[in-house]
């Protein structure tokens, strides 16, 4: 057997990176919103023992429009009505899934917030009635959107789902399909309601179907609040079919006054997935760093793609990136074996993309996710699945929700020497409203980047979260004479003191 490759290390007296600003520009302002998104993970039920601290660091991160996910794979809590109504009776029960909607609602404290029940019940489909669910609410059940075919074409029957739940989280209850009145007490507001979530990953929903169902759940609910904004499409990651964007953002395929509010789409880079429940036969963790960075490259030119589509089609309708994350190879290994360098590394890509998403117009930048645990691609977490504590994906995230706000400046920024960009680092420089200076840095490899910032304060401050704090959490660093050493696979902001 044969060592694994060393990383590649620069040379004795590497010369530091130049980073220069524009500090003269107008600049232009920050405008995407920089969230996450929860969902109705095992390990935040109550009682468990992640879920105080997880639902603390929620809180604490102090994000505006956090999205709610009930997913399919745990339909004992994301589907109130498990069973088809008798002539008889229904099966409405919210007692799993209540608790999760008011934690996470608690946690917001009165921020918008971004509802996505985005799970049909089986038994609206055709054949869907084959699903076996057990009574186990922490088995994962990936085979339970079967059938393609919904059993009422006219979707009148998924829309008066939605309606309902609706009804139940916002109109204080609900009458159900024998006119029974349930009661809820709950008043919530949503901001915005997300209809389904990847409805072309198992579903393979066409763009036509998906946009009769997003106008049918989108009437039935705006009654509701007219306050409330609609988000449509949240494509997967695996592919971006160009025809959706194109079908979906004409507003002449839509039924009249239908809003396009926002549409969403989501990325998560990982790997070669060649054995997905074990790390045996897949890549290397020397080679995910290349890997992660080439894959966000093209992203970035997908997203650029898929702007001009909708600024073309409907240029009042928002672009969401609401699920932004990676994974390694083995993301259903029920064991998981991650290096502890890979959190801080998976924090650099989501905070390049993020960085460099906000001059592409983009409304909103989420990154996936709360919680994931072994099993249920643990890579994407922000927090660990058996105490709730933040990792470095947590920290880096709260590192920039902490520091760059909607409607600082945001100004021309060099690496490197003219016509001859540096791709080891990103860096950005922001303008905040007090006046305050600093330069977003993003270290995209694994070994320490000196850099010579140019008309910089003799002594400023490097915040950073990075691969050499065990925890993850941010340290604060003395800079000298704008000569800051980037650590390894650092997402940091450098600020200069007080005028």
């Amino acid at each position: 057997m044969t060592d694994a490759p060393a990383l590649l290390a620069p040379p004795p007296h590497a010369p530091a990176i130049p980073v220069t600003v524009d500090w003269d520009h107008v600049g232009r302002p920050v405008e995407t919103v920089l969230t996450t998104h929860l969902w109705t993970a095992p390990p935040l039920a109550r009682g468990a023992a992640a879920h105080d601290r997880a639902f603390e660091a929620l809180r604490d991160l102090r994000v505006d429009y956090a999205r709610f996910l009930p997913w399919f794979s745990n339909p004992l809590v994301s589907v109130p009505a498990l069973t088809a109504p008798t002539d008889t009776a229904t099966s409405w029960d919210f007692g799993r899934l209540d608790p999760y909607v008011e934690d996470f609602v608690a946690a917001a404290e009165g921020r918008p917030v971004v509802a996505n029940f985005a799970t049909i019940p089986h038994w609206m489909f055709v054949g869907g009635d084959e699903v076996e669910i057990g009574d186990d609410p922490d088995v994962d059940h990936w085979d339970y959107e079967r059938g393609t075919e919904f059993r009422d074409e006219t979707l009148a029957e998924v829309a008066d789902y939605f309606y309902r739940i609706a009804s139940w989280y916002i109109a204080g209850g609900f009458h159900d399909e024998h006119g029974v009145w349930h009661e809820s007490g709950h008043r919530y507001r949503f901001a915005y309601w997300e209809v389904l979530c990847e409805p072309d990953l198992n579903r393979g929903m066409s763009p036509q179907t998906y946009t009769r169902l997003y106008d049918a759940v989108v009437e039935r609910l705006r009654p509701l609040d007219p306050q409330m904004r609609f988000i449509g499409l949240s494509l997967s990651h695996v592919h971006h079919n160009p025809e959706y964007f194109w079908y979906f953002l004409d507003p002449a395929n839509h039924a009249p006054g239908i809003p396009l509010d926002a549409f969403s789409i989501h990325y998560y880079a990982s790997p070669d997935i060649v054995n997905p429940f074990g790390p045996e036969g897949n890549p290397a963790p020397q080679t995910w760093e290349s890997t992660f960075f080439a894959q966000a490259e093209g992203f970035l030119e997908q997203v650029r793609y898929i702007r001009s589509i909708a600024k073309r089609l409907s240029p009042d309708t928002k672009m969401l990136l609401n699920e932004i994350g990676t994974y390694p190879s083995d993301i259903m290994n029920p064991v998981t074996q991650l290096p502890a360098e890979y959190w801080a590394l998976s924090a650099t890509v989501h905070t390049y993309l993020w960085a460099r998403c906000l001059d592409l117009d983009i409304a909103l930048f989420g990154v996936a996710e709360f919680n994931g645990y072994p099993g249920m691609i643990p890579g994407t977490s922000l927090v660990d699945w058996e105490t709730g504590e933040p990792n470095a994906r947590y920290h880096a995230t709260k590192l920039m929700v902490d520091h760059v706000r909607i409607g600082d400046r945001l100004l021309p920024t060099d690496t490197g020497h003219p016509g001859f960009p540096d791709p080891r680092v990103h860096a950005r420089a922001v303008v905040a409203a007090d006046g305050t200076r600093m330069i977003v840095l993003v270290n995209k490899r694994g070994v320490p980047v000196e850099l010579e910032v140019t008309d910089w304060p003799d002594r400023s401050v490097l915040r950073s979260v990075d691969a050499e704090s065990p925890t993850g959490a941010p340290r604060v660093l003395d800079v000298h004479g704008g000569r800051p050493t980037l650590p390894p696979y650092a997402c940091a902001v450098l600020i200069a003191p007080p005028a």
